[in-house]
C-alpha cells in the first residue's frame, strides 16, 4: 500500500453552474474564468509536491475540459453519491484502498499552499483525522486514515459545518488535529477579500487567479 494521496474534489467549470453566488457581481462568463483559474492554481500547487493526486470530478460537466485545465496526467475518478457528504466519503474511502493517508481538498481555495498540505499530512502521522477550516465556518480540507461515513452526515453550505464536524469527531472518540485556516471564495465579500490579499502581497503564488481578479478590478475602475 502506498503512503499518501491528495483527492482534489472539483468539477469542470460550466456556464451558469459554478460560482452562482458571485452573480450578478461577476458575469456567468467571468465566473467560469475565475473557477478555471482556481483549478489551475490549486493543481499547480499540489502537483509540485511529489504526492499522488486523484481528481474526483462531478458527473455534471465536461471531463475533457477539466483534463485540459490541469494539463497534466492524473488519476480521474467520478464522484459517486446522493449529496456532497456521500461524495466526499466515497472519494476518501476509494482512495484509502490504495493509500495509508488521504487528504481531500476543495476547489474554491486559490490561496492554498504547500504548508497547508504538509501540515495536514504531518497531523495525520499522529492522529486519525485532520480538518482545516475556512473563515465562513466550513472546511476546505479533511483527511483520514480510515473512512468514516458518520463524519459526512450533515447539512452542508452552512456556517456551522466545521463546528458540527469537530463535534462528530469528538463524539466518535477519534484523535484529530486542525490545520491552517483559509479563504473560501463563494460570494462578493470573499472576492473582495481575495483582491485585497493579492494586492497587498505579490509573493502569493496563484498567478492565474491574480490575472482574472486584477482584470475584473481594472474594468471596475474604468467604469467608476
Amino acid at each position: 500500500m502506498k503512503d499518501k494521496a491528495i483527492v482534489f474534489f472539483t468539477k469542470a467549470p460550466e456556464l451558469g453552474r459554478i460560482k452562482t453566488r458571485l452573480e450578478p457581481f461577476l458575469t456567468k462568463e467571468l465566473c467560469v474564468e475565475l473557477q478555471t483559474a482556481f483549478i489551475k492554481d490549486i493543481y499547480n500547487c499540489i502537483s509540485t509536491m511529489g504526492i499522488n493526486i486523484i481528481i474526483n470530478y462531478s458527473a455534471i460537466g465536461d471531463l475533457d475540459k477539466l483534463k485540459n485545465i490541469t494539463h497534466r496526467e492524473a488519476k480521474f475518478i467520478k464522484q459517486e453519491g446522493n449529496d456532497i457528504g456521500d461524495k466526499m466519503y466515497n472519494a476518501i474511502s476509494t482512495a484509502l484502498k490504495d493509500y495509508k493517508r488521504v487528504v481531500l481538498i476543495g476547489s474554491d481555495i486559490p490561496l492554498i499552499n504547500h504548508k497547508d498540505i504538509e501540515l495536514a499530512f504531518d497531523i495525520l502521522e499522529k492522529n486519525e483525522v485532520v480538518i482545516s477550516p475556512t473563515y465562513d465556518g466550513g472546511y476546505y480540507l479533511i483527511g483520514m486514515k480510515q473512512a468514516n461515513l458518520d463524519l459526512f452526515k450533515m447539512k452542508y453550505s452552512t456556517s456551522s459545518v466545521y463546528e458540527e464536524t469537530i463535534e462528530k469527531i469528538k463524539s466518535l472518540g477519534l484523535s484529530y488535529g486542525e490545520g491552517h485556516i483559509q479563504l473560501d471564495i463563494d460570494d462578493k465579500k470573499d472576492f473582495m477579500k481575495l483582491y485585497k490579499i493579492l494586492k497587498e502581497d505579490d509573493n502569493i503564488i496563484c498567478e492565474n487567479t491574480r490575472i482574472i481578479v486584477n482584470k475584473f478590478m481594472r474594468e471596475c475602475d474604468k467604469n467608476v
